[in-house]
């Protein structure tokens, strides 16, 4: 009889605990109480590692606690339609064919030498200042030792 060994170690790493989310709009009060820096996952709709990094990444124990504990962070959609009011700038979508486009938020702050690849992980430091950009999937524990780094940093 063959057991099913390899989920048992997943469920270990899958944490119970939530994911605490937020919005752009909410930062401004958010670091009025506490200032922490903020970690943003910039994704699309049809991004399949993307997905990847939702079901995987973004719920292991070590990186949900960590972004828990010491972020705020922001999952993002790289093709949001509506404006977004962030560090007193207004960000919109801009098409870029018939039912494609970018939103400049997602450009501004996930671009690395001009181009937006999905999945875009960025760090934000308190005063709104790129820390950390990354355009492509990652894996829990790289994200976990990245979130542990950019806090001691």
């Amino acid at each position: 009889m063959v057991s099913g060994g390899c989920a048992s170690p997943q469920k270990q790493l899958t944490s119970a605990v939530p994911l605490q989310q937020y919005e752009f709009p909410d930062l401004k009060e958010l670091m009025a109480q506490q200032e922490r820096p903020i970690a943003i996952f910039i994704e699309a709709e049809w991004c399949k590692f993307c997905r990847n990094m939702e079901q995987t990444t973004l719920k292991n124990k070590r990186v949900i606690n960590w972004l828990n504990d010491a972020y705020y962070f922001i999952s993002f959609d790289g093709e949001h339609k509506e404006e977004v009011v962030f560090n007193e700038h207004v960000f919109g979508y801009q098409p870029t064919g018939r039912n494609t486009g970018i939103h400049d938020l997602a450009k501004a702050l996930g671009s690395i030498d001009g181009e937006l690849t999905f999945p875009a992980f960025v760090i934000l430091n308190p005063k709104y200042e790129i820390v950390f950009q990354y355009n492509a999937f990652l894996t829990a524990r790289a994200m976990a030792d990245i979130l542990e780094k950019g806090v001691r940093n």
